[in-house]
């Protein structure tokens, strides 16, 4: 059996279609080579392209779990498939190219995860895709200076910390509190962050139920051409696809505090309204 994995992206499952298919049992499809395997020829040498690709759309399906080739002299493979019983286990198995082509002979087998170590590492993976979309949808927000879309990025006990030494430093706590945190760094900022020149240049990286994000502090005095660009690391913990900790770490603080205290008298006003 081929692996999915080296499909195109196309085909690729989705992290709830295993749910949509309902309570199924699974089987294992054992397979070996069959009357037209080309004795001698490695696995790149046989004809399994349509082989390759039914796998790959029962995986799209959420009916193949995993499998792959068997590496030893013997050749063939295994497959874990769900269905609903074993005369649908043997139709899948009979619908396979290889089987109906005579590249592989098969038979199935009942099978019993005792151990699933894949199914675990499937869910951790779909929640840090979930989450990592929720962040990427705040940054946007950030990016569009739309205070609505903050706050729903937020859980209801969302506490932010930023850094104590910063104009709008301390913690914010509460769905107020992004509203807060916002207006006091677009009060330091705004003046000195036109739409075009704020790009954040994010990196999101998602574990588990944390979001890290790599971002760039971009400040420009137009007036004067002073600038000033620093890295900066936000670490967010997740609850429900929501943040529930926000904490922000700057590369350099002090740096940040001469800018605005050497713009300070030389910028244009900051904006009023901060919503």
């Amino acid at each position: 059996m081929s692996s999915p994995a080296n499909q195109p992206e196309h085909q690729e499952r989705s992290p709830h279609s295993a749910f949509k298919i309902g309570r199924q049992r699974t089987y294992a499809f054992v397979y070996a080579p069959g009357p037209q395997w080309l004795a001698g020829r490695p696995r790149t040498k046989q004809s399994l392209g349509a082989h390759r690709a039914y796998i790959a759309d029962l995986y799209a399906q959420g009916r193949a779990l995993f499998g792959g080739a068997f590496l030893d002299d013997a050749e063939g493979g295994f497959g874990i498939v769900r269905a609903k019983d074993r005369d649908e286990a043997l139709t899948l198995l009979a619908a396979d190219p290889a089987i109906k082509e005579g590249v592989f002979t098969g038979e199935v087998r009942r099978w019993h995860a005792v151990f699933d170590e894949a199914e675990d590492l499937r869910v951790a993976f779909s929640q840090a895709r979930i989450n990592k979309s929720a962040v990427e949808a705040l940054f946007d927000a950030v990016d569009r200076r739309d205070a609505e879309g903050v706050r729903a990025a937020y859980s209801e006990n969302i506490t932010i910390h930023e850094a104590a030494s910063l104009p709008y430093g301390g913690d914010y706590r509460g769905l107020e509190g992004p509203l807060r945190h916002g207006q006091g760094f677009r009060a330091a900022w705004d003046r000195f962050q036109p739409h075009q020149a704020r790009g954040l240049d994010a990196r999101i990286i998602a574990d588990g139920n944390h979001v890290v994000v790599l971002w760039q502090h971009k400040v420009e005095n137009p007036q004067t051409g002073d600038r000033l660009e620093l890295p900066a690391v936000s670490v967010y913990r997740m609850e429900n696809a929501k943040i529930a900790d926000s904490r922000m770490f700057h590369f350099d603080t002090a740096a940040l505090l001469i800018f605005l205290e050497r713009n300070a008298a030389r910028a244009a006003p900051a904006p009023t309204d901060l919503r």
